[in-house]
C-alpha cells in the first residue's frame, strides 16, 4: 500500500522541520511526502515534493496534493504535528478492508509542550467537551466514530475523489464536512488507538478560546448546509450559552427562576471543579472548561446567524 503524507504550511518553521524529521523516519517502506509552503524555499528533503501554493487555506493545499497524489492513501497531518514511527504501518491493516473509507486515532500533546498547551491539550481531552474528547487520547479499541480531524486523517485515494474533497469555504469544520461525505458514500470511518501523532496545541487563554469560537462559529456554516437530526448534538454548547446569559438576566426579575438558575448554575460550576481535579493543572483546566464550552457556544451562534465571508 503506498502512501502520500500532506503537509500544509505557511512557511518552514520550527514545527514543520520537526514534522519532516519524524516522517522521514517513519518505519515504512512505500510512501512520499507532499510538503505544500506558501512561498518558495531553498529547503529540499528525500522522499519530498514541495508545491508552492501561494496564500491559500489549509484545505485548498490538501486539494491540490490530493491531484497530484498518484499513492492509494492520502495521509493529512497538520504542520504542527508529528507521527509516531509506526503510524502508517499501523493503520495500513485497516485500510485494507473495503468498507473502511478513512482511519485516524489520537493526537496527543507533546510532553515538552509548554504548560498553557498542555492544559489546553487536558481540556480537549475532557470527556466533558464531548465525544470529540477521544481525538485527543489513547481509548482501549479502535471505534466507528462520525468524524476525526485532518491532523491525523488517513484516507483512501479513491473514496477521497468520489467526494467533493476539503471545502474550501470553511477555515476550520472542512475535516467535519469530508468526513460527513465519506459516511454518505456508504464508509465508514475508523478511530484506532495505535495510529497516533503529536500535536503542539494552541496556547491558553486566548489563542484556544479563539479557536475554539472559530470552530463553533464553522460548524454551524456546515450544519446550516447540511443538516440532519443527528447533527443537533453540535448545538448543546449553544444552548448552555444561551441559557447561561439568558438565565441571568431573568433571573433579575423572578425570584422562581433565579433559584432554579443558581442551583443549576452551581451544579454545573461544582461538577466541573470536580473533574478538573483529576488533572495536574486543574487550576488551568477548570476555568479553561468553562471558557471553552462559552466560547464553542457562541462561536456556534454567531455561525447560525451569519453567512460565511
Amino acid at each position: 500500500m503506498k502512501f502520500s503524507i500532506v503537509i500544509p504550511c505557511k512557511e518552514i518553521d520550527a514545527y514543520v522541520e520537526e514534522c519532516m524529521s519524524h516522517c522521514l523516519k517513519l518505519n515504512h517502506n512505500n510512501y512520499k511526502i507532499i510538503l505544500l509552503p506558501d512561498e518558495k524555499t531553498n529547503k529540499k528533503y528525500k522522499k519530498t515534493k514541495i508545491i508552492v501554493t501561494g496564500k491559500v487555506k489549509p484545505s485548498i493545499k490538501r486539494n491540490i496534493a490530493a491531484k497530484e497524489s498518484k499513492a492509494g492513501v492520502l495521509a493529512f497531518i497538520d504542520s504542527d504535528a508529528y507521527p509516531n514511527k509506526d503510524w502508517l504501518k499501523n493503520a495500513e491493516k485497516y485500510l485494507e478492508k473495503e468498507k473502511i473509507g478513512a482511519v485516524g486515532g489520537p493526537n496527543l500533546t507533546p510532553e515538552h509542550d509548554h504548560i498553557l498547551q498542555k492544559a489546553s491539550g487536558d481540556i480537549l481531552s475532557s470527556p466533558l467537551t464531548g465525544r470529540s474528547s477521544i481525538r485527543y487520547k489513547i481509548i482501549n479499541k479502535p471505534l466507528f466514530v462520525k468524524e476525526l480531524p485532518s491532523c491525523n486523517l488517513l484516507i483512501k485515494k479513491e473514496v477521497f475523489n468520489k467526494t467533493k474533497g476539503y471545502v474550501p469555504e470553511l477555515l476550520t469544520a472542512e475535516d467535519t464536512k469530508l468526513c460527513f461525505d465519506i459516511i454518505d458514500l456508504g464508509k465508514k470511518i475508523l478511530y484506532i488507538p495505535n495510529v497516533i501523532v503529536y500535536h503542539h496545541r494552541r496556547f491558553l487563554f486566548r489563542p484556544h478560546l479563539k479557536q475554539m469560537f472559530i470552530y463553533g462559529r464553522d460548524v454551524a456554516y456546515l450544519i446550516k448546509k447540511q443538516f440532519s437530526f443527528d447533527k443537533l448534538y453540535y448545538s448543546i454548547l449553544s444552548i448552555f450559552t444561551i441559557y447561561l446569559f439568558i438565565g441571568l438576566i431573568l433571573s433579575f426579575f423572578y425570584t422562581s427562576i433565579k433559584n432554579f438558575y443558581l442551583i443549576t448554575i452551581f451544579i454545573y460550576l461544582l461538577s466541573t471543579f470536580i473533574h478538573s481535579l483529576k488533572y495536574k493543572r486543574f487550576f488551568l483546566v477548570f476555568p479553561g472548561l468553562i471558557l471553552t464550552h462559552i466560547y464553542y457556544g457562541a462561536g456556534f451562534l454567531y455561525g447560525l446567524i451569519t453567512k460565511e465571508k
